[in-house]
């Protein structure tokens, strides 16, 4: 160990014995002989500053100072927790010379590795080393702060506000199977109060499946057309077909987060690796908007003919509207979020709908991980 940089321990004990109080002009001292190797010396300004010590975890403290004598990693103590609470209650400790050299952020989860060389971390993994859990909640709230988030919803289309279904149009679609997926790059500002801001890009993919697998989507001369194959080929057996459109993203969402962004944090560490999950607080719900540029598309059919299973796919951009634009509302409660989203423009460009059809417009909704 090269340097230790000699630590001062703020604690209040209200009834151990041998403590003497010296007093000066500018605040009170208080001296405690636990033992003859050991003191513990108190400063304070006045008898109500030595009160407010009772909220500090005293046992915490000596025991991680312990820890950190201990090692020979350390270069310094830091008598304080990652957000700059210095002991208090229920928080939690990270000793080190640095940040950590390795960090794996995912959703709620979040992986680091603070080890100098893969054999420093294969010697600790050989040695039998205690798991310290320790939990507590953020009373920091960042200016902004990244994460990635998945979407996994349910698509359908509205077809002049009233669903397919409703008309047995044969581009009715079947919602469970219409899969929608989002991964999502997000940035959530803090303005002010419980007022977010959520915005960031990401890449999603819609996908239709219709309600009759015997249908089938095919590009006209003029015009999308959901055509029922089995017309054309009586030995046709639909199993599954679905339209496929993916776009890039960009969304602005205004949020109200009435636990202002605070989560409650359970970490788990082991040596120099450190396991963390993040848990939502409170009630939070925004409504903004988003647009899209679509970068593909594609249909997919799946059938028996004659007996045999058999599997089209087909490249293509079935007069799919390029842009794409709408209103995304979201809603959560403690871990769990959910959102909406729904298209202003058609889902197919200009006049390029289905026959009959007064415009589609997709609509989607779904859980947020």
């Amino acid at each position: 160990m090269k340097a230790i940089v000699t630590t001062l321990l703020a604690i209040a004990i209200l009834a151990i014995p041998k403590a003497t109080l010296a007093s000066g002009n500018e605040g009170d001292t208080v001296i405690i002989e636990l033992n003859n190797k050991s003191k513990i010396l108190i400063y304070t300004t006045d008898k109500e500053a030595l009160k407010d010590l009772e909220q500090y975890d005293v046992n915490k403290m000596i025991q991680d100072l312990n820890s950190a004598l201990n090692s020979k990693k350390i270069e310094k103590v830091e008598l304080q927790d990652e957000n700059g609470n210095k002991y208090m209650k229920d928080t939690t400790l990270i000793l080190g010379d640095g940040d950590a050299k390795t960090k794996i952020k995912i959703g709620n989860l979040e992986l680091m590795v603070d080890a100098d060389d893969w054999d420093e971390l294969e010697d600790e993994f050989d040695d039998d080393l205690p798991v310290r859990r320790y939990d507590y909640e953020e009373r920091k709230i960042d200016r902004t702060r990244h994460y990635f988030n998945v979407d996994i919803g349910m698509n359908n289309w509205l077809d002049g506000g009233e669903f397919p279904d409703a008309e047995g149009q044969p581009y009715t679609v079947k919602p469970w199977g219409s899969w929608y997926f989002g991964l999502n790059s997000v940035n959530r500002t803090w303005v002010s109060g419980p007022l977010f801001l959520d915005w960031g890009f990401g890449f999603s993919w819609y996908n239709w499946k219709m309600e009759d697998p015997n249908i089938v989507v095919q590009k006209g001369p003029d015009n999308i057309e959901f055509i029922d194959a089995t017309l054309a080929d009586p030995n046709f057996s639909g199993i599954k077909s679905r339209l496929t459109a993916p776009y890039v993203n960009v969304s602005f969402v205004p949020m109200l987060d009435f636990a202002k962004g605070r989560r409650k944090v359970k970490n788990l560490e082991r040596g120099s690796v450190s396991f963390r999950t993040y848990k939502k607080q409170g009630i939070r719900f925004g409504v903004g908007g988003y647009a899209g540029y679509r970068i593909g598309g594609n249909t997919k059919v799946v059938y028996r003919e004659d007996g045999k299973k058999q599997k089209d796919k087909t490249k293509g951009n079935y007069y799919l509207e390029n842009f794409r634009y709408g209103i995304r509302a979201q809603v959560g409660y403690k871990g769990l979020d959910l959102f909406a989203t729904y298209d202003l423009n058609n889902v197919f460009a200009g006049d390029r709908g289905p026959a009959g059809s007064d415009g589609l417009n997709a609509i989607t909704v779904g859980i947020t991980l």
